[in-house]
């Protein structure tokens, strides 16, 4: 027996456990879902000279549709717990004997609903390659131009660890006391996009380890999406492992837009 017909079984007993014996066919549905994303994965394998095979990609973005809020455990558990989906990627391409990425990240979100051309299948994948260096403290530069809204500079480049994303430059509490200062600032007007910008909107993390920068929503009012080739990625709010930023992705604060470049 495969190791992938292995972690088929342990997923089975799993789930047993979980749904009511009269859901087979949730059981059938989501074990469905679980293949065929391994299935997509598996079919952007590279042939290599002398017939190799390698995965080249280092980070995927996974969508998968959470049809019944009540199913949210059993696809956690499935997908998410102990970065499950990842692991069974790598158990996958390793059974069928491909090369993978020294790092390979998937980040995994269950959502409400998919765009209508990938909703009918229950999941979406977006893969994308960032370039594979050693570990180091070094920052790397970035570049952010406003696109829609306006904000303190219209184009701004720098270096730092952390980079904040909101409205007004400095952000205070009810008693005047600093809370905040954001790094990339839209102005505190009343035109349009503006006030659909929080204050504390978001924020930018670097990963040294991985050469990654990672967006994150910090509970706005309106929410924090990315624009990649055409398709939206949704930012989790509150505590999350964040989006995975590439190289000319759009950043959308609400109604806002700003485009992240390396």
């Amino acid at each position: 027996m495969s190791r992938l017909h292995d972690l088929e079984r342990r997923i089975d007993e799993k789930l047993r456990g979980m749904l009511r014996p009269s859901s087979p066919d949730q059981k059938r549905e989501l074990l469905e879902v679980h293949r065929a994303i391994l299935d997509d994965v598996a079919a952007h394998v590279d042939t290599l000279p002398r017939g190799k095979q390698a995965f080249v990609y280092t980070h995927l973005d996974v969508q998968i549709l959470l049809p019944d809020p009540a199913l949210r455990r059993s696809y956690e558990l499935v997908f998410v717990e102990a970065d499950a989906l990842a692991r069974d990627i790598r158990l996958r391409l390793e059974d069928q004997r491909i090369e993978l990425p020294e790092h390979l990240a998937v980040q995994v979100e269950l959502v409400p609903e998919l765009p209508p051309d990938v909703a009918a299948r229950g999941f979406d994948v977006h893969y994308g390659s960032i370039p594979s260096v050693q570990p180091s403290e070094e920052l790397m530069e970035v570049r952010f131009t406003i696109i829609a809204g306006s904000a303190q500079q219209p184009e701004l480049c720098m270096k730092k660890r952390r980079i904040n994303l909101g409205r007004l430059a400095e952000v205070v509490d009810a008693d005047a006391r600093l809370t905040r200062q954001n790094d990339v600032a839209f102005r505190d007007d009343a035109q349009a996009p503006n006030p659909s910008v929080s204050r504390a909107h978001a924020h930018i993390e670097f990963d040294p380890g991985k050469a990654v920068f990672r967006l994150f929503d910090d509970r706005s009012a309106h929410g924090t999406t990315v624009i990649r080739d055409g398709s939206v990625i949704q930012v989790p709010q509150g505590p999350s492992k964040g989006v995975a930023l590439q190289n000319r992705d759009e950043i959308v604060l609400g109604q806002a837009r700003l485009r992240f470049e390396l």
